[in-house]
């Protein structure tokens, strides 16, 4: 398939995501459920006014708080169209956050690589809890940051994700034998809120792919929202929107080299 074929590919993936973003935001404003655009979505919303063209996924984030408060509703107001997968709702369950996942339309895409785990594995968005911690780096955050990496690890591998590709994924592979998923994600999140509930003077998306220290932002970067363009419609965006993106990318207006541009998530459309 050539380059043109797969961008085309991943506009139609795009186009399916961005009804799936309307319909989570109807719902969050139906509730009062404050929300952010985040990570590289809100550099395409920054950057592009939109999806990253070579981008094909949707990221989300909410406060603890809100977080929980959409997972009480979710399901229930986006109805039999949608699965709301998070570890309280799908045995065997291969994420530390939220996704959002289309079950009716066009599923011509597929993540290849949850098939053997589930057959809704369809187009989604993902969204991210952020957690109140008292420091941007400290030893208590070094250790958590740790320990999440630790039980994510073993949750990849116990699922058979991937295959340990040296020593310490082999012992962690090893470890998880003695591990449920149960306990995994119980691990995970006694770890995600180890610092307590109560505003403090950052915020941490410990269940982000990104290094530890590109997680880690002042939480007044978070108090308001901008409502920004994105594609056809509006979203918002942290009013400290540049300290995060920074935080996260560096000089995040220079697009990549083109060699740098590459998808990184699973998808296969059914067409090959």
């Amino acid at each position: 398939m050539d380059e043109n074929q797969i961008l085309a590919e991943i506009h139609q993936l795009q186009a399916l995501e961005l009804a799936i973003l309307k319909d989570v935001a109807n719902v969050c404003k139906k509730h009062d459920i404050k929300f952010f655009l985040g990570e590289g979505t809100l550099l395409g919303a920054i950057r592009h006014k939109g999806f990253i063209p070579w981008d094909d996924d949707v990221d989300l984030i909410m406060e603890r708080s809100e977080y929980e408060r959409f997972l009480k509703v979710a399901q229930q107001e986006l109805g039999e169209n949608y699965q709301v997968q998070h570890p309280t709702t799908v045995e065997n369950y291969w994420s530390p956050f939220i996704k959002v996942r289309k079950l009716t339309g066009d599923l011509s895409f597929r993540q290849h690589h949850i098939a053997h785990l589930t057959q809704n594995n369809g187009p989604y968005i993902d969204i991210f809890p952020m957690e109140y911690v008292p420091q941007k780096m400290s030893f208590k955050i070094k250790k958590t940051g740790f320990l999440i990496r630790f039980y994510r690890g073993m949750l990849s591998y116990k699922l058979n994700l991937r295959k340990p590709p040296h020593l310490y994924g082999k012992l962690l592979k090893f470890v998880s034998n003695f591990y449920s998923v149960k306990r995994i994600h119980k691990g995970l999140q006694k770890n995600f809120t180890c610092f307590g509930k109560g505003e403090k003077e950052y915020m941490a998306t410990f269940s982000s792919y990104h290094p530890l220290n590109c997680q880690i932002c002042k939480s007044e970067n978070y108090k308001e929202a901008l409502w920004w363009d994105f594609e056809d419609t509006k979203m918002p965006v942290p009013s400290g929107y540049d300290e995060i993106l920074t935080t996260i990318y560096g000089d995040y207006m220079t697009p990549p080299p083109e060699d740098k541009r590459v998808i990184k998530h699973h998808f296969y459309s059914g067409e090959h």
